[in-house]
């Protein structure tokens, strides 16, 4: 469920708006068009949106500011930073552990679905078409199209001194953009895919 990353959310919350907006050089292929690719994000996004993983809050603030938002977050660290961005209660929960008591027309996450593994992806996609028979999955992380684009990008990495990267890439659990295709196709979602920078892809799953 991501939970044992918790440890690594904690220092995120103290690091995560830095590197996102230009500060440490590491994370600025990672993040680069991060505004216009939370923009577009949400033109995607219709009804009450439940987002997963708000971490510090970027996201849901964009969200906040047109649709009914349910906010998920399993870092208590990244919860109180959302909090005090938001002006908005964020729910303790994770990808598989969430309220299931109101109608939810689409479930969203940006730069957080990576810490599940690949049966805890197929799980949560699973339990979000079955409890909610949501209408739209809307994804924004990073993937890659094959083993050999996964190395590329750890050997590049590598020939910068990238080395805080290079653990995230190795620890991690970056899904192949094919797996995430067939685990939505699979819950009858149409999948329209689009690589937004050199790390991270769109993913907009619509019910058939």
């Amino acid at each position: 469920m991501g939970l044992q990353f918790l440890d690594v959310f904690k220092e995120w919350a103290k690091e995560y708006d830095a590197a996102v907006y230009g500060k440490d050089p590491q994370y600025e292929e990672v993040f680069k068009g991060y505004d216009e690719m939370l923009d577009e994000v949400v033109s995607k996004l219709t009804g009450v949106v439940m987002e997963f993983g708000v971490g510090t809050g970027n996201l849901s603030s964009r969200i906040q500011a047109s649709h009914p938002l349910i906010a998920i977050e399993p870092s208590p660290e990244m919860r109180e930073v959302a909090e005090r961005k938001l002006g908005l209660q964020v729910q303790h929960g994770d990808f598989l552990n969430f309220p299931t008591d109101q109608s939810v027309d689409t479930i969203v996450s940006s730069y957080a679905f990576h810490h599940l593994t690949d049966e805890e992806k197929r799980e949560a996609i699973e339990r979000y078409a079955t409890a909610f028979d949501t209408p739209r999955f809307v994804l924004l992380d990073t993937m890659f199209e094959s083993s050999e684009a996964r190395q590329q990008i750890i050997d590049w990495a590598s020939a910068r001194g990238y080395g805080d990267l290079v653990e995230d890439l190795n620890r991690e659990f970056y899904p192949w953009t094919q797996t995430i295709r067939s685990m939505l196709e699979a819950n009858g979602y149409r999948v329209d895919m689009t690589q937004k920078n050199k790390f991270v892809w769109l993913v907009v799953a619509t019910k058939q």
